[in-house]
């Protein structure tokens, strides 16, 4: 990086004076531009006036010749031509301008660059000298330290052979040590293994005799259970026994009970049926007063109309008596008026003819009204138009029947009454024995109940009992298969044989578990007592691992990894020639 601002710097350096002749070239440029451009303008001002005068003169002598008209546009094009170049400097002087203004400004900024790269050479060439220095240190740190290392390589490949040495020995007396170790071991195991059998023929002899008394103990208390039970299963029987005869009473009582419930049903019967008899009476009756009353309110009906007709007839006769004497009026009238006699004596032929006309009209209609022959203006009547004699023989006959009827109905109603009290009272007689009845229900359905709750636990009883039996049985099975089983080991106990196969391999797997507890606590006190041994045993041509360091401190001692020693790498086999190595590369400060 310090390489590269050097270089930067020496760049600006070898650039600044091209940058400085450009810059006065350009200067010199402009001021030549400017004195011409002045120049330029003064000539220029000059054509004007003269183009004034010129065309003041062309005015004031408009008949000049053609050659001066001639100059005179020749005059003018140089002017537009001067005028032309004169705006071409002009532009051309900005621009000279503009590129002396970017330049010093360029001029700037590589002045400022170039500063910046001197300070920072200044500040590399410092550092490269600390760094100088740095290195010088640590070069002597690392010859010192490579002068210990190979004074203590010395001393680590003394104190090694001397630990070789040493480790051959130990192995030599811990081998013999470990053979009379073992030796003493299958002494002791043999010791162990006979004293063992006699101890476990032993207890094996006390637990067969406790187990025999044990099942002895056990047959008895089994005995005196079954005994409990076949008590307690008489007891239970008689029980049953029991409930089973006061159910018998239960079921003569219930049957008792049921005649007499039929009976007052039947008696209930019979006076439902005479209650309906009567009833089917009572509406007969009904219905034939019903007619009667029915009959004398069309008597009562034709009665009003008669008298309706009657009142109908005396206004008819009132209203004639009143025509009568409006006749009579209008006669006496009429005869006051006879000087109009002709005329109305007129008006009476004609009224005459008229009615004349209308009365053959009227004979003519009730011919044909009359006529028997036209069936359609005429409907036959039956029966006879009573007169009022029979009307009123009727009548009498009819209230005759009436209070007849009237007397029935009082009597059946009597006799309703005495019927609704007899019903009310069976009435209330069968509520009272439906009552009772209920009551009887009630208690049979609770000596019901009791019996089935009886019956259940008569039946828990029995399969508790078949259960003790089966128990009993299975353990009397049981005891004779033990006691089997204690003939057979007594009599291979007496022929110094084990009690059974499957004691003796729980034996020898316990034995077994016992040798390799003893075995594994001796070697570990050996090892106690022999100390830490060694990782590696024997002689080897193996390169020694290293297992201390050198910490970094003024003391320079060694200093022991321990238990996370670190790992050797291995030695880079054949296929490493297939591996390109990696180019080192060069640390640019």
């Amino acid at each position: 990086r310090a390489r590269k601002k050097r270089l930067v710097a020496d760049g600006a350096r070898a650039l600044l004076p091209q940058l400085e002749a450009r810059a006065a070239d350009g200067r010199h440029q402009l001021r030549a531009v400017t004195e011409e451009n002045k120049a330029l303008g003064r000539s220029a001002e000059a054509l004007r006036q003269e183009v004034d005068v010129a065309i003041a003169r062309f005015l004031r002598q408009e008949g000049l010749e053609r050659e001066k008209r001639d100059g005179l546009d020749l005059l003018v094009e140089q002017v537009e031509a001067l005028e032309g170049e004169i705006a071409q400097w002009g532009a051309e002087e900005r621009k000279q301008a503009k590129l002396l203004h970017v330049l010093s400004a360029q001029r700037e900024i590589k002045a400022r660059e170039a500063m910046r790269a001197q300070a920072a050479e200044r500040d590399t060439r410092e550092q490269v000298k600390v760094k100088e220095l740095a290195i010088l240190d640590l070069t002597k740190r690392c010859n010192d330290v490579n002068n210990r290392l190979k004074e203590f390589s010395a001393l680590y490949d003394v104190v090694k052979n001397e630990r070789n040495k040493y480790v051959n020995l130990i192995q030599a007396s811990n081998q013999a040590l470990a053979e009379m170790k073992e030796k003493i071991k299958i002494l002791q195991n043999e010791v162990d293994i006979l004293r063992n059998e006699s101890a476990a023929k032993d207890k094996a002899l006390q637990k067969e005799k406790s187990a025999h008394q044990a099942s002895q103990a056990q047959r008895d208390g089994l005995r005196l259970e079954l005994n409990k039970a076949q008590t307690e299963y008489r007891r239970k029987q008689e029980v049953v026994e029991q409930q089973i005869v006061e159910i018998e009473k239960l079921n003569a009582l219930i049957n008792a009970l049921e005649r007499g419930m039929l009976r007052l049903k039947a008696r209930y019967e019979g006076a439902v049926e005479s209650r309906n008899f009567t009833g089917v009476q009572l509406i007969d009756s009904n219905d034939q007063l019903c007619v009667l009353y029915e009959k004398a309110n069309l008597q009562e009906s034709l009665l009003k109309a008669g008298e309706l007709a009657l009142r109908g007839k005396e206004g008819d006769a009132r209203l004639l008596r009143l025509n009568i004497a409006e006749l009579q009026r209008q006669v006496e009238v009429t005869r006051k008026q006879l000087p109009q006699m002709p005329q109305h004596a007129e008006k009476i032929l004609q009224l005459q003819q008229e009615l004349a006309l209308e009365r053959v009209v009227t004979d003519r209609l009730c011919r044909q009204l009359e006529d028997p022959g036209q069936e359609g203006r005429w409907r036959a009547l039956e029966g006879e138009d009573p007169d009022a004699d029979q009307l009123a023989a009727k009548i009498q006959v009819l209230e005759a029947r009436l209070n007849e009827k009237k007397e029935a109905a009082l009597e059946k109603e009597l006799v309703l009454e005495e019927v609704t009290a007899l019903t009310s009272k069976l009435r209330q007689a069968a509520g009272q024995g439906r009552e009772g009845t209920v009551d009887l229900a009630k208690k049979v359905n609770d000596f019901q109940a009791r019996i089935r709750d009886t019956t259940r636990r008569m039946m828990a009883t029995v399969a508790e009992l078949s259960m003790y039996q089966a128990t009993a049985l299975k353990l009397q099975q049981e005891k004779h298969a033990r006691q089997a089983e204690l003939e057979e080991a007594s009599w291979r106990f007496e022929h110094d044989e084990p009690p059974s196969a499957a004691a003796e391999r729980e034996w020898h797997r316990l034995e077994r578990h016992r040798l390799d507890r003893e075995e594994a606590q001796l070697l570990q006190a050996s090892q106690v007592a022999a100390g830490p041994t060694p990782a590696t045993v024997g002689r080897t041509t193996a390169e020694p691992r290293p297992n201390a360091y050198i910490p970094e401190d003024n003391l320079g001692l060694p200093r022991p990894y321990g238990a996370a020693a670190p790992f050797k790498p291995t030695e880079a086999g054949s296929t490493m020639r297939h591996v390109r190595p990696p180019r080192e590369r060069e640390i640019e400060i």
